[in-house]
């Protein structure tokens, strides 16, 4: 618990990744970094003399804080960065003539600065940080060559000139290191969500052209078969039998395209806002009756029985429009894949705070390779008994929207004899 406080106070300190971009992050921990440095500098600047470098890096150390602060809290990082970068080129030429120059650490902390400005600084600031930079170098080095009584040999033995380089190479290593595995793993961090954002943008494009693919596809079928029906019918001559039997075929397939654009039109709903589910104690007879008789029509057309045991006490959990769906398409498949004089029945059961929902019939069954992409996107579409289309998009919907009310959808199909159903869900009275 103690580790999860300091870490957390930490991301405090250096700013939220939600908060804050990965160049504003890194500038706090440099800017932390840094001042601790200064601080264990102070003492050891006052050890070896250089009273003047003590002074200077203490007010360096408080600007360096004033940066963090205008960066962190007043969001003002562009202009927190150039005058840090400002500020570390002066400090470090100052460094330079009161430390012994090339004598000193003096060339070592030039080469940290221009790290840790282009860190943090836009590329195309690149140029300007490096010619700054090297300008910088290069002028310190003309002039000590050039006048060489200009900068004093300040260390008073040998062992405090080694003991300072040491310690300002230990330092320089350290905010290296810590700057460069923090930028790593930021990096790894913000790649993983990347990948993860490519490929929910890959799935959320399959999932589209998918869409288009049904919507190509499925609606060209049905409403051809439309087209056929009525020219037929401009065109008939023939006896009423005829007729009734055409218009007949011409309502069920008007039937079979409103249903399939119902179901077409609500996925793509739930793939582009979700959906809201509110759980209640519903009545399950009185919920999906309406279902089944929306399907006897075209039940009786086919000479299908469809009988129906459900105990009218029944509560269940669940969102009454949702469940109506889900009963509806997988009734609607039941009689589009049974012979006539077949039957389809549908009962439910109680086990252990759990309805049992059985969905029968005495169909062709399902076909073993599309079995287990059934409740997908991919399984291929099929024909009924009197070429109605099937579409998997029906037994997807199924499954979200029986998941959604926190319930279970199965199936047993043995092509040839049928296919059961089973749903799931709970009890009201498991609220108590």
């Amino acid at each position: 618990m103690r580790a999860d406080s300091v870490k957390e106070y930490l991301i405090n300190l250096i700013g939220p990744k939600e908060d804050f971009p990965l160049e504003a992050r890194i500038f706090h921990t440099i800017c932390l970094i840094s001042s601790i440095i200064l601080i264990t500098s102070l003492p050891i600047n006052i050890f070896y003399g250089f009273y003047e470098l003590a002074i200077l890096m203490g007010i360096v150390q408080l600007v360096g804080l004033l940066l963090y602060f205008l960066s962190r809290v007043y969001n003002k990082l562009k202009l927190s960065i150039i005058l840090f970068g400002l500020l570390a080129n002066g400090l470090f030429v100052i460094n330079f003539y009161f430390n012994s120059g090339i004598n000193g650490p003096g060339l070592m902390l030039f080469l940290l600065c221009i790290f840790l400005i282009t860190v943090v600084v836009p590329r195309k600031q690149y140029p300007f940080w490096l010619a700054l930079n090297i300008l910088e170098v290069m002028a310190l080095l003309y002039s000590s060559y050039h006048n060489t009584l200009l900068i004093e040999h300040r260390y008073p033995s040998l062992f405090l000139q080694y003991a300072d380089i040491a310690s300002t190479y230990l330092l320089t290593a350290l905010l290296i290191f810590i700057a460069t595995t923090y930028i790593r793993k930021s990096y790894h961090h913000e790649k993983i969500v990347a990948e993860e954002k490519v490929e929910e943008l890959k799935i959320s494009n399959e999932t589209k052209n998918k869409l288009l693919s049904i919507l190509a596809h499925d609606l060209r079928s049905p409403l051809g078969s439309i087209q056929n029906y009525l020219e037929i019918l401009s065109e008939l001559n023939s006896d009423e039998i005829d007729r009734k039997s055409i218009e007949a075929s011409l309502l069920n397939e008007t039937k079979n395209t409103q249903q399939m654009l119902s179901n077409l039109l609500l996925w793509s709903k739930t793939q582009m806002e979700g959906v809201s589910v509110n759980l209640l104690p519903v009545n399950l007879k009185e919920s999906i009756l309406p279902a089944i008789r929306a399907q006897q029509s075209i039940a009786i057309e086919k000479r299908i029985k469809i009988e129906e045991n459900i105990n009218k006490s029944i509560m269940i959990l669940a969102d009454r429009d949702m469940l109506q769906l889900v009963i509806r398409n997988l009734v609607n498949n039941a009689v589009k894949f049974t012979e006539a004089g077949g039957q389809i029945g549908i009962e439910a059961k109680i086990e252990d705070n759990i309805c049992l929902i059985t969905i029968s019939d005495t169909g062709r069954g399902i076909p073993y390779e599309i079995q287990k992409d059934l409740f997908s996107l991919g399984v291929k579409s099929t024909f009924g008994t009197q070429n109605e289309k099937g579409v998997g998009l029906g037994l997807s919907l199924c499954k979200e929207f029986t998941e959604l009310q926190n319930g279970t959808i199965l199936f047993e199909s043995e092509p040839g004899k049928g296919t059961h159903f089973f749903l799931s869900f709970k009890l009201a009275s498991a609220l108590n």
